[in-house]
């Protein structure tokens, strides 16, 4: 009975740890596309860094429902665009460990013919 019961626990455990895996792979594949929709738009030729950021933020939140202390970068450079996010992934379940997903991602600047 104790070994069969010990056994469950472990397995339940195990499966938790999993999920969580997962989830913050899911977590951090849907932040790489919203960090890079957002150095394709901030390479455009006048496009304003606050506003790109705070609409990164925004996405991010949406996005990643268990996603916290958000902080983004965009850094427009004379060839690219560089947007970087940080966040802290709260995955669901119970949080054994701090993840802390960093993205970054760059596209060249556009320059009107």
């Amino acid at each position: 009975m104790i070994e069969g019961t010990a056994g469950l626990v472990i397995a339940f455990l195990l499966l938790t740890l999993i999920v969580q895996v997962a989830g913050a792979a899911v977590a951090r594949n849907a932040a790489e596309a919203v960090v890079g929709a957002a150095a394709r738009r901030a390479s455009r030729p006048g496009a304003l860094v606050e506003a790109e950021e705070a609409r990164l933020a925004t996405d991010l939140q949406t996005a990643l429902p268990g996603a916290t202390g958000v902080r983004v970068f965009i850094d427009l450079r004379p060839k690219r665009a560089l947007a970087t996010a940080r966040f802290r992934w709260l995955p669901p379940g119970p949080d054994w460990l701090p993840l802390t997903i960093v993205v970054q991602a760059a596209a060249p600047r556009m320059v009107p013919p």
